[in-house]
């Protein structure tokens, strides 16, 4: 290998948050490949780096590029950053949504050198060439941003989208696949998280999609998509895929063309507002076991508010349709602490979420925090009700929907992220006790829908009934990254 042209490429993440591979990686080492460099893909959990910063050295790459998405493992990335810059004069490029939305904050950290905005395909590929030859003139370079000589920021314009993601494919070879290959559905011993398609067309206020996609969606071929399938049945024996596309259904006969054509079991994500009867047919028709439906609030005011699509007749109309299905999982998302909801509207959300108990009782959910992601709707709206955005980017990483690390700061003081830490924990043992016949489980889960109901989740029982439960409460860490963006 002529180390002089090889590029490393790092992802990072929570020891436990490592099940879906590194997809957007993939595709930029797949463009890299394609222009004769060598890639190498480190998928590292956020404990272990500085137990490959010397190999990466060693191989003294062209530049090691992270992607980073905001609130994940950013101290970190930022570690690794600084480690490479103490020990060598490799440059630090970082991609994907944060760097994306947070351009010049991230060019003022002295352990990154360049960012790329949006796609990477094409802009590492430039990039790389750049560095190798050692021209040094980076102003042409759409989706790049860079550091001149005396330290000022530049970032050049966005590059255009891929027109035809079919151009590139995901080099699995660079992984190890066996690592992302779980048991997931009822008759599926062997899913690996698959990607079919790029952003959503929908204007959701809390999404960070609308800036970093700009509400495009490309999606690859139908062909394309199964002809992948069939050769990672091939190579790794598979047997069901976890699609996880932000919005896998925009077209429904490409989606439905895909799941008749892999004919394997499947999951996906998709919209209420999609569902009839023949929607719902189809998918037990061509083996969707489960579906995550992102139905936020169960507020009406506040699903107007951050302009979703779906109202909560939608999501009832969808749960109806598909408990005629028991061999289709169904898990709803939901957030609370939008700035501008009030404690009457995060009741109606908690007991929308018990009342759907009650039409499929095998229901599922994930329920986390609104975060104001930088570049959204309901951005300025939160720093205008007191946000203060981290002032380090490292510091970013407390940024996190799943956990209880961020304060909510935006005019919200009915609820607290412990809090709603404890109700996504309690959810999750009401819908054991719901699909388990465990001792005591209907007393346990009328008990909690009291509790709930009135927001008085910090007895010492209800504290005890997390630690007791907490080994399945843990199988949620699964459903969140079966759903994550690359």
């Amino acid at each position: 290998m002529n180390n002089l042209r090889t590029v490393i490429l790092v992802k990072i993440n929570h020891p436990d948050f490592s099940f879906h591979p590194p997809m957007g990686l993939m595709y930029i080492a797949n463009s890299l490949k394609k222009n004769k460099f060598n890639v190498k893909i480190y998928h590292i959990a956020s404990n272990k780096i500085e137990n490959y910063v010397d190999e990466i050295i060693q191989m003294n790459p062209i530049f090691v590029g992270f992607s980073v998405f905001t609130g994940e493992a950013m101290r970190s990335y930022a570690s690794m950053s600084r480690l490479i810059k103490k020990k060598s004069k490799i440059p630090v490029v970082w991609g994907n949504a944060h760097p994306s939305l947070m351009p010049r904050q991230c060019l003022g950290e002295d352990y990154i050198d360049y960012i790329v905005t949006g796609e990477g395909e094409i802009t590492a590929v430039e990039l790389a060439r750049e560095l190798e030859h050692g021209h040094g003139d980076m102003s042409h370079i759409l989706g790049l941003g860079y550091k001149d000589l005396s330290g000022g920021i530049h970032v050049n314009d966005l590059r255009p989208f891929i027109t035809n993601i079919d151009d590139y494919k995901p080099e699995w070879d660079l992984i190890d696949v066996e690592k992302y290959i779980t048991p997931y559905f009822y008759d599926g011993k062997r899913s690996l998280p698959i990607s079919t398609s790029r952003g959503c067309p929908n204007n959701c206020a809390f999404c960070y999609n609308k800036i970093f996609h700009d509400r495009k969606w490309r999606a690859h071929s139908a062909g394309y998509v199964i002809s992948m399938v069939e050769e990672l049945k091939r190579k790794y024996s598979i047997d069901s895929v976890i699609i996880s596309d932000d919005n896998y259904f925009v077209n429904k006969k490409r989606a439905f063309d895909i799941l008749e054509g892999i004919d394997m079991p499947s999951s996906c994500s998709t919209k209420s507002s999609y569902f009839d009867d023949e929607f719902a047919s189809n998918l037990n028709k061509y083996k969707c076991r489960s579906v995550l439906l992102g139905m936020e609030s169960g507020s009406e005011h506040i699903l107007k508010s951050i302009r979703k699509e779906s109202d909560t007749k939608d999501n009832i109309n969808a749960v109806k349709l598909l408990s005629k299905y028991q061999n289709i999982n169904v898990t709803g998302s939901f957030i609370l602490g939008f700035p501008m909801e009030t404690k009457e509207e995060g009741l109606e959300t908690l007991n929308f979420m018990i009342s759907l108990f009650g039409i499929k009782k095998q229901i599922r959910y994930t329920l986390g925090m609104f975060l104001p992601y930088p570049g959204s709707d309901l951005f300025a709206i939160s720093v205008e009700k007191g946000f203060k955005p981290p002032v380090r980017t490292e510091d970013w990483e407390d940024f996190d929907r799943w956990t209880s690390k961020t304060g909510i700061d935006w005019g919200i003081n009915w609820i607290s992220s412990i809090q709603i830490s404890r109700l996504r924990n309690i959810f999750m043992i009401m819908s054991i006790c719901r699909r388990r016949n465990f001792i005591f489980s209907n007393f346990l889960y009328g008990y909690l829908k009291a509790k709930v109901a009135c927001l008085k989740i910090d007895g010492i029982f209800v504290s005890i009934l997390i630690l007791l439960f907490s080994k399945p409460v843990k199988y949620y860490m699964f459903f969140k990254n079966a759903f994550m963006s690359r």
